[in-house]
């Protein structure tokens, strides 16, 4: 075998791994899945529409409608009317909700980090250029997909 597909089997032995360590943590904080999805973009772009959300997570409006109900419920996120546009509505992350997405990722990073200690500074400079260009690739892609519709 060689590394490339050494590479994909790892992948496919790891990622099963990281879905049950996401699953596990948004269980101890009562998340969903798609609720974590939709609270980490508005941490990265604050705030953002409803149709904006619904293309970022590229689910309907309806689906967007039901997990803000749910997220604005526990009081993680709230409507917020567009200071212009009175059709349309933003959502904007409330302190709570960006508290609980910092939890989420320092357990995620916590867990690479782990695994990052191992490794000596030579291969630390390889591991971050691979994350650096996988980064790039992603979006790469998502620019594409997002050019196709």
């Amino acid at each position: 075998m060689n590394t490339r597909e050494q590479f994909a089997t790892h992948f496919r032995e790891i990622h099963p791994k990281f879905s049950r360590f996401y699953v596990h943590i948004l269980a101890a904080v009562d998340l969903t899945l798609p609720q974590y999805a939709l609270l980490n973009q508005l941490t990265l772009s604050n705030p953002i529409s409803m149709t904006e959300a619904s293309s970022r997570l590229q689910i309907t409006k309806p689906a967007v409608t039901n997990l803000v109900d749910r997220l604005e419920e526990k009081k993680f996120l709230r409507r917020v009317p567009h200071p212009k546009d009175r059709r349309i509505i933003l959502l904007s992350v409330l302190p709570k909700g960006a508290k609980l997405i910092s939890r989420v990722q320092a357990a995620s990073l916590e867990l690479l980090l782990k695994a990052y200690d191992r490794f000596d500074t030579k291969e630390h400079a390889i591991i971050s250029r691979f994350y650096v260009t996988l980064s790039e690739t992603m979006d790469e892609l998502a620019a594409r997909a997002k050019n196709e519709k």
